[in-house]
């Protein structure tokens, strides 16, 4: 007869130590959980939280984890998928023809052209090298999206964070004013031609329905400011700024009409260091272009609604609650969203691309957006941060000092605390109870 139990291991004692051990991670989630809910910052304010033990497949923490909340910048969660998705490894942001005595542009909406971030700049390179005639060349049909997401503020149109989308951006559809010891240097320059220098340290902005920009006289402690320009659907604008900075050999020619037959892809950087800085700035005008470039190589054509249409039923049909989806960015307050598709998201894409990509492009705790929280914490956190006027939100992943992989998302709608500081402070201290106990 074989023996069931080995000789010196007490096996009630252990079933107990286990059980005991779980009650005790119960009862540590249950005091984190209150600990949130009855924190000064949040009284008042409506919570869903949602936390997955990826490592051992069960769930952590949920509460009101199905409900919808407006979930900001965690928007962006969405568009990096579909950048990692559909944009592949480069950009794809132009298609290009060319025969003895042109080259034809056709641009999909690619925001690195001219952009201070980039300095590789091929087809900036290939305008202003070529002894042929650039053509720049318009969609056949017109394109199905504005200038605004459906639900942006409209009097944010001078603000840094809400340039336009467009087509063919440039210089990030933003005029840059740059002060040093030597001066206030404009660029593109186009914008302030003819006009008196300004006084340093001035703050600048622009009349609402021109081009028009100007120094306010008012200071500030800012040595750089960024203010949207109007963007110009029929390129005269855009070439108008390129001849100014790129002097080709000959003057642009705009064009009406494409047919992407026998033309081929020109791709720009790699859409991962497009991505990282999408999502470790929050960058609004980065992912509304990631949006219109997905359409394009989706559909074949630029329409922000019928891509978001498309993708909800084919790449998002996995989520336990159908979300509201407006735009790329999550300036929009008719996005909605709950906690559990932002887990459920997460989990997908580390299956599709991996955690290690992940890592590469989200924000880490103590940097990026998150450079005044999960600084000491026990364990890493890789997650994107979220802020509206009173909403709040933090989603993402935790390596554990034990090894373990939480997968999370908390969302905070409606708070009156004067400052986001002790509402995200708030979140930190629950999320590091839970990772302290994994």
């Amino acid at each position: 007869m074989v023996k069931s139990f080995r000789k010196g291991i007490n096996f009630p004692l252990l079933f107990i130590s286990f059980y005991a051990c779980l009650l005790l991670n119960a009862c540590s989630v249950r005091q984190a959980q209150r600990n949130l809910l009855q924190d000064p910052a949040l009284q008042g304010a409506h919570i869903g939280a949602a936390v997955y033990n990826q490592s051992q497949q069960t769930w952590v923490d949920k509460y009101q984890s199905n409900l919808y909340f407006t979930p900001a910048s965690n928007t962006k969660i969405l568009s990096c998928y579909l950048g990692m998705k559909y944009l592949k490894d480069s950009i794809p942001g132009w298609q290009i023809k060319e025969n003895a005595d042109s080259i034809f542009l056709f641009p999909m909406g690619d925001p690195t052209f001219l952009h201070p971030d980039f300095p590789f700049q091929p087809v900036a390179d290939l305008i202003k090298n070529t002894q042929k005639q650039v053509v720049l060349c318009l969609p056949t049909l017109p394109d199905a999206f504005s200038m605004f997401g459906r639900g942006w503020a409209w009097d944010d149109y001078a603000d840094d964070y809400q340039p336009e989308r467009s087509r063919m951006p440039i210089y990030g559809n933003v005029v840059t004013v740059t002060d040093t010891k030597n001066g206030t240097s404009v660029q593109p320059s186009y914008f302030i031609q003819g006009q008196e220098a300004a006084t340093k340290y001035s703050i600048w902005t622009r009349d609402y329905r021109t081009n028009h920009f100007y120094a306010t006289g008012k200071n500030t402690n800012d040595k750089l400011q960024q203010v949207p320009f109007i963007t110009d659907p029929t390129y005269s604008l855009t070439k108008k700024l390129i001849e100014d900075t790129l002097h080709p050999k000959l003057p642009l020619v705009i064009q009406k009409g494409w047919n992407a037959s026998s033309a081929s892809l020109l791709k720009t950087v790699p859409t991962d260091s497009l991505l990282k800085i999408m999502m470790n700035r929050s960058d609004n005008f980065f992912a509304e272009q990631v949006l219109l470039m997905t359409s394009a190589q989706l559909l074949g054509k630029i329409d922000d609604g019928a891509a978001i249409d498309t993708i909800k039923k084919i790449d998002f049909n996995f989520f336990p609650q159908a979300p509201q989806w407006a735009d790329g960015s999550g300036l929009s307050r008719f996005n909605l969203n709950s906690p559990e598709n932002y887990v459920a998201l997460l989990q997908q894409m580390q299956a599709q691309f991996g955690l290690d990509r992940i890592k590469s492009i989200f924000a880490q705790g103590g940097k990026g957006t998150l450079g005044s929280y999960y600084k000491n914490i026990p364990g890493v956190l890789y997650a994107k941060t979220g802020t509206l006027g009173n909403q709040i939100a933090l989603s993402g992943f935790i390596v554990t000092n034990k090894g373990t992989q939480l997968i999370f998302s908390v969302l905070v709608a409606n708070h009156v605390s004067p400052t986001t500081y002790a509402v995200r402070k708030a979140v930190e201290k629950y999320l590091t109870t839970l990772m302290s106990k994994y």
